[in-house]
């Protein structure tokens, strides 16, 4: 019994006179652009079978020992990062940047048929077209009067939810609620400009005389932010500009 008491003993003094071979190293990970803090982060020594995770405050705690100086940050979306532990460190705090993952496009095309002239529906009915084409231009009436309404929309696309948390989408939050969904891509873009006209067309054919009388115009976005004048306006009309399919050469 005296044995056993003397061992118990000296295991307890060794305990206290022995140094620990290891302590704990805690930090915090966050985004390296927003500094929010970045949960559920991988913190473990490479090939050692040690680590842990960040908590929802970014928070890690894992344990040190003699001779690991190297930490692996790692997450999915996030670059991964290696960290030489200064020595005697007891905190490291860590930032990361996010990766840029693109995801290829794949296209599915039907097999391509092989296209012909001849009993083709289309091309029938479009022979008819071009041989009639002069008599059902409308500048051929004496007279019309028609009403125009145009739109012109100016956007910005590539738009992502991950944009528009950084940079000037994070500095200016309300651009979010301007965000659209494209009908033609399904993409989400972000209009900067908005120009709408009403207009009425006014023709006779003889004496030739055509006019336009502009009912009413409404712009906002950049046209109103910026002192552009006329310039901007004459460029997207000139690129957006009136198409006539029974004229002999097209525009595009």
């Amino acid at each position: 019994m005296k044995n056993i008491s003397r061992k118990l003993i000296i295991l307890f003094l060794l305990t206290i006179i022995v140094p620990k071979a290891f302590g704990q190293l805690t930090g915090v990970v966050t985004d390296s652009i927003t500094n929010e803090p970045l949960m559920y982060i991988s913190v473990f020594y490479e090939g050692k079978g040690v680590g842990g995770i960040t908590d929802v405050n970014g928070v890690y705690k894992i344990e040190t020992r003699r001779g690991w100086n190297k930490v692996t940050f790692s997450a999915i979306g996030y670059v991964t990062k290696v960290v030489t532990i200064p020595s005697g460190a007891k905190e490291l705090n860590v930032k990361l940047s996010a990766a840029d993952i693109q995801l290829k496009e794949v296209v599915i095309k039907p097999q391509k048929e092989k296209y012909s002239r001849k009993n083709n529906p289309a091309v029938d009915f479009m022979r008819k077209v071009i041989a009639n084409k002069s008599a059902l231009r409308i500048e051929e009436n004496d007279y019309f009067k028609v009403d125009k309404y145009q739109k012109m929309k100016t956007s910005l696309n590539d738009i992502t939810p991950e944009k528009l948390e950084k940079g000037v989408y994070k500095k200016f939050s309300f651009l979010a609620k301007q965000v659209e969904v494209s009908p033609r891509t399904n993409k989400m873009i972000l209009p900067i400009s908005i120009q709408e006209t009403a207009s009425q067309i006014l023709y006779r054919k003889d004496p030739k005389t055509e006019k336009t009388i502009i009912k009413g115009v409404n712009t906002s976005g950049i046209d109103e932010l910026f002192s552009t004048g006329d310039m901007l306006s004459t460029v997207l009309k000139d690129v957006f500009s009136d198409v006539n399919i029974y004229d002999n050469n097209i525009r595009l």
